[in-house]
């Protein structure tokens, strides 16, 4: 069996390509000790600086981790695309400045371009998934509402934007994808 808990990264200052708040990191800190025990095979990130802030705050707040560099989450590369960042740019970006859940304006007001996201990352992920080892026990910090594209790609469920911190685990059992539960503080 294969498990991959995919979390949103935490609390940032601002919008847009902000760091972590001081806030951020204690939040990023307690969700670490919640998640000392886990056993992680291997860690992985975006490129953004408050993806690594994030997983170094939880890190240090489970204590447990791996001893190893993050590494680039391999779907990360749909979410790089022109429609990718066609997407953050515009309707999510806008959506983040009013507060709004960043999901449901894009499926609302770009539901092509989103639709075609989701099925884009859901195909990356399971490409990627297929080349862990059985076993694996993962942890990917990323970004909203990459990680929910993804679900709704895989599963085909609208799930709420994710929340800082927050995230979900997707199982894979004899080559079956589930998503098994949602992290919530």
């Amino acid at each position: 069996m294969k498990r991959v808990s995919l979390f949103r990264h935490s609390t940032k200052n601002g919008i847009g390509d902000s760091e972590l708040s001081p806030e951020g990191i204690e939040l990023a800190k307690k969700i670490g000790q919640k998640l000392r025990g886990q056993e992680f095979t291997r860690l992985y990130i975006s490129p953004l600086s408050r993806s690594g802030a994030t997983m170094k705050a939880m890190a240090e707040g489970a204590g447990d981790f791996p001893e190893q560099e993050p590494k680039l989450f391999p779907p990360h590369g749909v979410s790089a695309t022109p429609d990718g960042m066609a997407l953050w740019q515009g309707v999510c970006h806008e959506a983040e400045k009013v507060g709004e859940d960043m999901m449901q304006a894009a499926l609302n007001q770009d539901a092509e371009v989103a639709n075609k996201v989701a099925h884009d990352g859901a195909e990356a992920f399971q490409t990627w998934i297929a080349t862990l080892p059985e076993n694996a026990n993962v942890l990917v910090v990323h970004h909203s509402p990459f990680l929910e594209l993804i679900a709704y790609g895989l599963f085909g469920e609208v799930m709420p934007q994710l929340q800082p911190c927050e995230g979900f685990q997707v199982v894979e059992e004899n080559g079956v994808l589930k998503m098994k539960k949602v992290f919530r503080e």
